[in-house]
């Protein structure tokens, strides 16, 4: 078994030193260099939404200060849709739930400095509802949100008939948010439908690559584990999507939510808050407030992290970062608390130099450590440690 273990951990080394794959024909609309982030409507009102819940989250964004932290976009997720096209064959506001209309939604949003994100599907219909999707209106819809004043659309893939194929669905969405006469992130929704990371840079800014996180821990770990082999895939302009951030949802314990939001950097995911800031616990906001980890996962540099090692529940993640820094986490998978340790000199693609200094980005510990230095961390149970090292 422990020879098991070394031979893993080393093919995992090694193949976090492979080289760096730029995502293949990536969409090239100047959009996304970063991992988007914001606020989305689903998990806080599900199709309950409206521009009340909206508005109020879009104002808490610039009062807590996650703004500027850049938490820019929110999305109105599905559900806004009144239930028929109007007579002009053009979608429309439910009157009940946004008495002002989208377009007045979007000057709102703007004028608070933040951009603005709206929901559709590929499909006749959207998800789980009997409500319009841009199927066959791919042309008219994209320049409705154009001229509604959207910068983000999440194109879904539900209703779409069997057999259908979502490259060819997508290559429509792409020309029609082209022609629009707005420059709009386009996101390509599905969940995990024919392995988008293989072809949906062609098409949008990010993509889904499974089904919903579901707000449990078993959800995130699902997810994390899908995404940890597509790191080639992701890239400015084009990146993997895990799913809604979880924080806040009264479900993880405070120590999960740490290490979901740490994994979800380390990934290059985008970071969407996805449940009510207001109502949200001030423990919980702190945890989408951390800086540093928000910093991990906006570097410019733009590779997704890799899992390097993993060892009796304790797995080992390294993320090449710019200006020779390297962010380092350590994630325990265990239902006990866990003492783990890493050495730098195991660490792949650590930087030559005589001297480190490594910061852990939770409890801001910093300490300078030699060539043959050694972290080391008390993991609580589903618990992380994640450290920026630099030469120095």
């Amino acid at each position: 078994m422990l020879r098991s273990n070394q031979t893993v951990a080393l093919t995992l080394a090694l193949v976090a030193v492979a080289t760096f794959v730029t995502p293949a024909k990536a969409l090239q609309n100047g959009l996304a260099r970063t991992p988007p982030m914001g606020w989305n409507s689903w998990y806080t009102a599900h199709c309950g939404v409206t521009e009340k819940v909206v508005l109020q989250n879009a104002k808490a964004l610039v009062e807590t200060g996650m703004a500027r932290l850049g938490y820019r976009y929110v999305n109105v997720d599905g559900c806004w849709e009144a239930p028929r096209r109007d007579t002009r064959g053009r979608l429309h506001a439910d009157r009940e739930r946004f008495p002002h209309g989208m377009a007045d939604l979007g000057r709102a949003i703007h004028a608070l400095g933040l951009r603005y994100g709206i929901y559709t599907s590929a499909g006749p219909t959207i998800c789980s509802h009997d409500l319009p999707g841009s199927q066959g209106h791919y042309r008219r819809d994209m320049k409705t949100f154009a001229r509604w004043g959207v910068d983000y659309v999440k194109v879904d893939w539900c209703g779409v008939p069997h057999g259908t194929d979502p490259r060819q669905v997508y290559s429509a969405v792409k020309r029609a948010a082209a022609r629009s006469g707005r420059r709009m992130l386009v996101t390509v929704s599905t969940p995990g439908v024919k392995k988008p990371w293989r072809w949906a840079a062609a098409y949008g800014n990010t993509w889904r690559i499974g089904a919903d996180a579901d707000g449990t821990w078993h959800g995130v770990m699902a997810a994390l584990d899908l995404d940890a082999p597509l790191f080639k895939f992701a890239g400015p302009g084009g990146w993997n999507d895990p799913d809604i951030l979880q924080v806040g949802d009264r479900e993880l314990t405070r120590a999960e939510e740490r290490a979901h939001f740490s994994l979800w950097s380390m990934l290059a995911a985008p970071l969407l808050a996805g449940y009510d800031l207001d109502a949200m616990a001030g423990a919980s906001r702190s945890v989408l407030e951390n800086a540093g980890v928000i910093a991990v996962d906006q570097d410019r540099l733009g590779r997704q992290g890799r899992r390097v090692r993993r060892r009796h529940h304790v797995e080992t993640w390294v993320r090449t970062l710019s200006r020779r820094a390297t962010a380092v986490l350590l994630l325990n998978r265990s239902a006990r608390s866990r003492d783990a340790k890493v050495s730098l000199a195991s660490i792949p693609g650590l930087p030559q130099a005589p001297a480190y200094v490594a910061r852990e980005l939770w409890t801001g510990d910093t300490v300078a450590l030699g060539p043959a230095g050694v972290l080391r961390a008390r993991l609580a149970r589903h618990g992380v440690a994640i450290w920026r090292i630099r030469p120095g």
